[in-house]
């Protein structure tokens, strides 16, 4: 896989896919093998191949959301968002109470422009994923400006304050300028990262989207031993 990803980085994709031929008729149950294969191929503008790859890896490792994810968007790519919602209604259907699934079937419906069918769609994720903190923090956005601390607060309690739910809110005080506001809960939420045994302990959104904060708001900002000095 190393060298595959090598080959594509130096730009010799016919390489890679050579390598990537090789390494699945040795390894047909390796997800990431099928995902570079499939992202090369698209890349080329040779969507029948790449889907035909994709497919493959779908039916060779069913459990890999990534893999019915990155078919998805290539059907996106190519016009066809109907076969894009069919795909991820069969994930769904292999893959029980997956709150990725569902983060992207809201977000097809949000890229067609269909705000009210993403809505609903969110509304179902959410009864099947009652406690995720991605699908709250969705939540959180879907809701018109004045609307969203009640739905934060519902959030919190929901998602047992999830840390991508305390990063939502951080994010939400920013956009009203509550600079103050949304560093206290930017720390807040890698407070919750870094505890032993937290739900999404490496999540690294939570980091990046305060370095940005801090970028723009903070003065000569340092990191030293997980504390920000500003």
């Amino acid at each position: 896989m190393k060298s595959a990803v090598f080959e594509r980085e130096q730009g010799q994709l016919s390489t890679a896919l050579e390598t990537l031929a090789a390494a699945l008729s040795k390894f047909p149950k390796f997800p990431k093998l099928y995902m570079i294969q499939g992202q090369i191929l698209q890349s080329q503008k040779n969507y029948v191949a790449a889907r035909a790859s994709f497919t493959a890896g779908c039916k060779a490792c069913p459990k890999s959301t990534a893999l019915w994810i990155l078919s998805s968007r290539l059907e996106e790519a190519d016009g066809k968002s109907i076969k894009a919602r069919a795909l991820l209604e069969k994930a769904r259907l292999v893959n029980p109470a997956s709150e990725e699934l569902w983060a992207e079937a809201v977000h097809v419906e949000e890229r067609s422009g269909g705000a009210g069918q993403a809505k609903a769609m969110l509304s179902r994720a959410l009864q099947d994923c009652p406690t995720s903190g991605t699908l709250w923090a969705l939540a959180i956005w879907a809701e018109p400006r004045p609307n969203r601390k009640t739905r934060s607060v519902d959030a919190l309690k929901r998602a047992n304050d999830h840390p991508i739910v305390i990063c939502t809110i951080a994010r939400m005080f920013w956009s009203e300028r509550k600079v103050e506001k949304a560093r206290e809960w930017f720390k807040r939420g890698t407070d919750m990262v870094m505890k032993d045994g937290i739900q999404g302990k490496d999540l690294g959104d939570i980091w990046g989207w305060w370095l940005k904060f801090e970028r723009e708001h903070g003065t000569e900002v340092s990191f030293l031993f997980g504390q920000w000095v500003v």
